[in-house]
């Protein structure tokens, strides 16, 4: 849903390859912005929410490129999970408490009392 609202089919998408395993490309996705500008996408749906990182694969684990983009990929995680965003998204105090009311058994079984007195 975010993809379909987000890239719009004349602007041109860049995948730039971080490795090749048989017929499988590991891409870092980025997408123009007009201008020489231009913006991850896999950092952008880390940084809202919508994703979570994973292990790189394909890059040694030890290598100045691998480190790059863990440390790029993980910060943008890392923010929005302070920000409390997308899959960190924290039930505000109303709606916990509307939950935890809807659940208890015992305001389910007067609700069900006084349904039953009323239609009588």
């Amino acid at each position: 849903m975010w993809l379909q609202k987000n890239l719009v089919p004349p602007q041109t998408v860049w995948l730039k390859l971080i490795s090749r395993e048989d017929n499988t490309l590991h891409c870092l996705v980025s997408q123009s912005r007009g201008s020489i500008w231009s913006y991850c996408m896999n950092e952008e749906l880390l940084r809202l929410g919508l994703a979570r990182s994973a292990p790189i694969r394909g890059v040694p684990p030890g290598s100045p490129l691998y480190w790059r983009l863990h440390k790029r990929l993980h910060r943008a995680e890392v923010k929005a999970e302070k920000k409390g965003r997308g899959l960190w998204k924290k039930e505000s105090l109303w709606e916990r408490a509307s939950k935890a009311l809807k659940d208890n058994l015992l305001l389910r079984l007067i609700g069900r009392i006084f349904r039953r007195t009323r239609t009588e």
